[in-house]
């Protein structure tokens, strides 16, 4: 079982433990989920989830001195969470990504988060006893969200029911139907994420394998342009189909829906473009770094200086090699050229950052796609007629490129807001239904046709 895609998931794992999680009393419904978490995490990494569970433990057993408001616990924890994604991360970088354990990326940042929030009163409290150790455990665990996020926070559970035991006072009839509509309900989030990863993401990324396999020293200009839309839609499809099944799946829980990306490419500039993208990621950022170091409280030197540790740590984050580096840094000073350039001239500005998202993001995200050197001078040459000769021959455009332009249009027109926010207003008429219905079985028939295609941010 490889992950949301695979047809073992759909079919065989998650409708059994939707069923078991609805069938147990509500009190048991954390047990079920923290098993259900586990057994999913070492069927797709078995060699790490001793790990995740040592942490797990860690984190809780210091969640009692640091609730205390003990400092020395919440540095010592939250310095133990950071080595430990420190550690493996330069692992995989001199090794391979072997050395990485999935998820570690994500999980070991909601731990900390919880030891921050909890340490700064954001949330009300842990809980104390077995619901509180289960509670706690789920926040670091619950399968959804384990191994590519979204990065949410615990408080965002606080005031939940379905673990109350309230649905048990309904009447039989009542409760079954309660439980089928949070399931519906998921689904309308679920299954467009699929569609979005099976029959878009996964075929503009057949395109972008072609064009390695050409040799990007190799390519046409036209073709590699092409190429960094294809990589730009492949990636944002890839991980927003992803957040949308994990969000969906959180929602038939009972959880509530955390929404991860809200149109990028609508944004009026790369701060913007941010604050839309990898939506828990930049909040999580924002409040664990950027806010204690001062935000931009302290005039625009300090500003720029909170800023580039923010972005730095950003790119550190995703990968510990140079592009990542590279590509951090370069957003940087467009956030800085944007924010302290053009900031007195807001028309100026929007039209700067309308340049910076649409044409300066995708070609940041080469720089993130290709970890070796050479094969990045290599593309950026042929983007920009470096070479002599060949530049502007269409023939291999024709021949890789021409078969997926439909799957670049469907993605330009997934990009308007309005399309999406049409879909949420109306996603439970009946036409959205059969909608949901023919997506669903065209995804499944697409994955049943492919060789398994794991998400993209699997690896980070």
């Amino acid at each position: 079982m490889t992950g949301f895609t695979d047809l073992q998931f759909i079919f065989r794992f998650c409708p059994v433990i939707l069923g078991l999680y609805y069938l147990v009393p509500a009190h048991w419904r954390r047990v079920v989920l923290i098993l259900a978490s586990l057994v999913f995490y070492g069927m797709g990494d078995l060699r790490f989830l001793p790990l995740l569970v040592l942490l797990m433990l860690l984190n809780y057993a210091f969640s009692g001195p640091v609730q205390a408001h003990r400092r020395w616990s919440l540095i010592l924890i939250v310095t133990l969470d950071a080595l430990t994604l420190i550690a493996f991360k330069a692992l995989a970088a001199l090794w391979g990504g072997c050395f990485l354990p999935i998820g570690l990326s994500f999980y070991s940042f909601r731990m900390i988060a919880f030891q921050a929030d909890l340490y700064t009163g954001r949330v009300k409290g842990r809980g104390e006893g077995w619901t509180g150790f289960l509670q706690t455990c789920l926040y670091f665990c619950m399968f959804p969200q384990l191994v590519s996020g979204p990065i949410a926070r615990y408080g965002d559970w606080e005031g939940m029911n379905v673990f109350s035991g309230e649905e048990e006072k309904l009447p039989e009839g009542e409760r079954l139907l309660a439980c089928l509509r949070r399931i519906e309900q998921g689904l309308y989030w679920f299954i467009p994420g699929l569609a979005m990863k099976v029959l878009l993401a996964d075929h503009l990324a057949m395109c972008w394998n072609e064009i390695g396999t050409i040799g990007y020293e190799s390519l046409s200009t036209p073709l590699a342009w092409l190429g960094v839309v294809v990589y730009s839609m492949d990636l944002l499809f890839d991980f927003w189909g992803y957040s949308l099944m994990a969000a969906g799946l959180g929602v038939a829980l009972g959880f509530p829906f955390i929404r991860n990306f809200n149109y990028p490419y609508a944004a009026t500039g790369v701060s913007d473009f941010y604050r839309r993208w990898h939506i828990t990621l930049g909040t999580w950022f924002r409040d664990m770094v950027y806010i204690p170091l001062g935000g931009s409280r302290g005039g625009l030197f300090r500003t720029a200086v909170n800023l580039l540790v923010v972005w730095l740590l950003t790119a550190l984050w995703h990968g510990v090699t140079l592009n990542f580096i590279l590509w951090g840094m370069l957003l940087y000073l467009m956030i800085l050229w944007e924010k302290m350039v053009w900031s007195n001239t807001p028309r100026l500005r929007a039209v700067i950052g309308r340049i910076h998202v649409w044409l300066c993001v995708p070609l940041t995200w080469i720089i993130f796609a290709l970890s070796g050197t050479s094969d990045l001078i290599a593309y950026f040459r042929r983007l920009f007629f470096l070479d002599a000769g060949g530049n502007v021959s269409m023939t291999d455009f024709a021949r890789v490129g021409v078969p997926y332009l439909g799957f670049v249009a469907v993605g330009l027109i997934l990009l308007i807001p309005d399309l999406g926010l049409w879909y949420e207003r109306h996603k439970n008429a009946v036409l959205m239904k059969l909608i949901c219905l023919a997506l669903f079985w065209a995804s499944i028939y697409s994955a049943a046709g492919q060789s398994s295609n794991p998400f993209m941010y699997l690896r980070f």
